[in-house]
């Protein structure tokens, strides 16, 4: 597990350099840069790209008062950086398809070109514009309504579950935050509460507040989680005790029965270290120890579908992807996670929904993939599917 997670920081910190390598050479596209110039740029640059990691040592060390605004800094541009490479790639497509366009076709396009100081600023403009408007986009929670009719309902009229996801509770999310968090789902009067992982990051300075606050959430039926990546990556002890000081019951590949009503299965995500052993039950034989004729609600960090379990559950609710959290890794995401965000049928019977998350994951900022509290409402009845 720590060997993985070393190649996979030391990949990721790779492809950062080299987007900051980017960046350099853009500046000094535009602008003539003295030896005496050149130093602090290369100096901030650098100490942006290995920010995230002095970020994690500082807490490591408990300094979280020079933590907390580095962290900032250091996401922040992060965000930027990302939309500035992607507004900046389209704008250099944009000048090599004029210009090979004039080339070809002989036409005067003097009138439609850029100079490279002029995509550059305008890709900076854009970028920082984004970078904005993503943050504020990131403290508006959507409420998402999903009503599913379905005849395993019975002996009442529906249903009220509300699903959350991805909230990444971590340094960078406030108390104030989450307050608003938990009264806007206190608000929506659901019956059951599940978690599909994600719940905490890595990087916590007041885990306790966090599990106060969402041990105020008591819905009639309970609360249930199943663990997400970042779980695994804060330490498996550490998120499984925060959870359950949250009040949430943990189905680490198990299942619990709500009498006469409903069926609740959760998997672990596949980054614990146990997936996979031989006393870990499969997921289909997982489902079929609970009664086909109660709904089987399915819960699963990743949106990724197990053929074998489909006639074995009704709904399965999922998250991890954000909906990309920043436009245009949405594209990148559905390379990888090709099930549509929200609601899509799966199979004969089984529906999938994968949720966009309430939090966000390295930068603070969602750029077209605003954040999500879900509210399922399943209602007693024979007909079809309707969402609202």
């Amino acid at each position: 597990m720590k060997s993985n997670m070393s190649v996979l920081i030391g990949t990721a910190m790779a492809l950062y350099a080299t987007l900051h390598f980017y960046v350099y050479e853009k500046i000094t596209m535009i602008a003539s840069l003295t030896q005496a110039g050149q130093p602090p740029i290369v100096i901030f640059l650098g100490l942006m790209v290995v920010a995230p990691l002095l970020t994690s040592t500082l807490i490591r060390h408990n300094l979280t008062g020079l933590a907390v605004p580095l962290a900032w800094a250091g996401y922040m541009w992060m965000g930027f950086v990302f939309l500035f490479f992607a507004f900046s790639i389209a704008l250099d497509f944009y000048r090599l398809a004029t210009d090979v366009g004039a080339r070809l076709i002989g036409l005067n396009m003097s009138r439609f070109t850029l100079s490279v100081t002029d995509s550059t600023l305008a890709a900076a403009a854009a970028a920082l514009l984004a970078t904005v408007d993503g943050f504020f986009s990131a403290r508006q929670t959507n409420i998402e309504w999903v009503r599913l009719r379905t005849p395993k309902i019975r002996g009442r009229a529906s249903l009220r579950i509300i699903q959350i996801s991805d909230l990444h509770l971590g340094l960078l999310v406030s108390r104030n935050r989450l307050r608003q968090l938990v009264d806007d789902i206190e608000e929506l009067q659901p019956e059951l509460i599940v978690s599909t992982g994600d719940l905490i990051d890595m990087q916590m300075d007041h885990p306790g507040a966090f599990a106060d606050l969402l041990r105020e959430l008591k819905p009639r039926f309970g609360k249930f989680a199943v663990t997400g990546n970042h779980e695994a990556f804060a330490g498996l002890d550490h998120s499984l005790a925060f959870t359950q000081q949250a009040g949430f019951t943990l189905l680490c590949g198990a299942g619990a029965n709500v009498p006469g009503i409903i069926n609740i299965v959760g998997v672990d995500d596949p980054a614990f270290p146990h997936q996979g052993h031989a006393d870990t039950p499969a997921e289909s034989e997982l489902l079929g120890r609970y009664p086909e004729e109660q709904f089987t609600l399915l819960l699963k960090h990743q949106p990724v579908v197990e053929p074998a379990s489909l006639p074995r559950f009704d709904l399965q609710l999922s998250g991890h992807t954000h909906g990309g959290q920043i436009f245009p890794f949405s594209l990148l995401v559905k390379l990888f996670y090709p099930a549509k965000t929200g609601l899509s049928r799966i199979g004969d019977r089984a529906q999938l929904y994968v949720n966009r998350g309430a939090g966000t994951w390295g930068p603070p900022i969602r750029f077209l993939a605003s954040p999500e509290i879900t509210v399922i409402e399943l209602q007693s009845d024979n007909g079809s599917v309707a969402n609202q």
